[in-house]
């Protein structure tokens, strides 16, 4: 891992999202679109969740006990997230590097980092701590990586609302249900200009497909995408292998998981087009 802030970088604040819980695949879309830019782009890319559901992306990423992969490892603590927040305010500068190494899980030749939860298990105070730690914690992270992926509670959490209102990019995860489609228009329209769409278990059959969809909401064709349901998918984001699924599958993909994969190449290169534009506006304000 390389001190990138000689270079005057920022972090990009990349979060998924949805308004409705364990019904979009959010957390495997994230995953699966992390793990693709890990492998295949010059980003390096740390993530993280501020929920403490069953399916998490520790689940996604590792196929074994915690504690046999931090024994074979070597790389983490009990530290976690929750400490790295708090000492990021006051960790000497040389010693940052060591401690993101602590706190962290790091795949693909350190080009993918993940901050599990540590010692917090009470909902409520994780939420508040994240919230209140976070903009300490995004600026420390920014010196060491491109882009920071937040899987992100539905609604309700004080920190859920922080981060997507400082987020960058939100990628909002929805499904072909109307009643859902239309909650999101209803309640969470101002997010749209900074939003790109995902239609999860997507089945072009239904009646309620991506181009009604797309013209009753006047959505760019650039922001919206379909997901289709794979089950090899699925399988790795319980079994720890979404890493080898996507390195498997990305070039030559199976029969079964060619669209799965189209998909997350699709919008892979969506976020990437979003973040050189970011990144080329931060840059200009910054100069300004």
């Amino acid at each position: 891992m390389s001190n990138k802030s000689v270079k005057g970088g920022f972090i990009l604040k990349i979060v998924f999202w949805s308004h409705v819980r364990g019904q979009c695949g959010t957390t495997l879309h994230m995953a699966s679109v992390a793990v693709a830019q890990a492998l295949y782009s010059d980003s390096k890319i740390v993530m993280m969740e501020n929920h403490d559901h069953l399916i998490n992306i520790e689940t996604c990423l590792v196929n074994k006990p915690r504690d046999e992969f931090l024994h074979e490892t070597g790389r983490y603590n009990s530290y976690g997230l929750e400490n790295l927040m708090e000492q990021f305010k006051t960790v000497e500068t040389e010693n940052e590097e060591h401690l993101i190494r602590k706190c962290a899980m790091s795949f693909i030749h350190d080009r993918l980092f993940y901050l599990p939860h540590g010692y917090l298990k009470n909902r409520d105070l994780l939420d508040y701590e994240f919230s209140r730690n976070m903009v300490s914690l995004f600026s420390g992270l920014e010196k060491y990586f491109d882009t920071v992926f937040i899987d992100t509670f539905a609604t309700g959490y004080i920190s859920t609302k922080s981060i997507v209102d400082s987020a960058d990019l939100v990628v909002v995860n929805l499904n072909q249900n109307q009643t859902v489609i239309d909650h999101f228009f209803n309640n969470f329209s101002m997010l749209r200009n900074k939003a790109i769409f995902i239609l999860g278990s997507y089945n072009p059959g239904r009646i309620n497909n991506i181009k009604s969809i797309r013209r009753k909401y006047q959505i760019p064709e650039e922001r919206i995408y379909a997901v289709p349901f794979c089950l090899e998918a699925a399988e790795a984001e319980t079994s720890g292998g979404i890493v080898n699924y996507i390195a498997r599958n990305y070039m030559e993909p199976s029969l079964d998981n060619r669209d799965y994969i189209n998909s997350i190449k699709k919008i892979s290169a969506a976020v990437s087009d979003c973040s050189r534009s970011i990144n080329y506006i931060n840059r200009f304000q910054s100069v300004q």
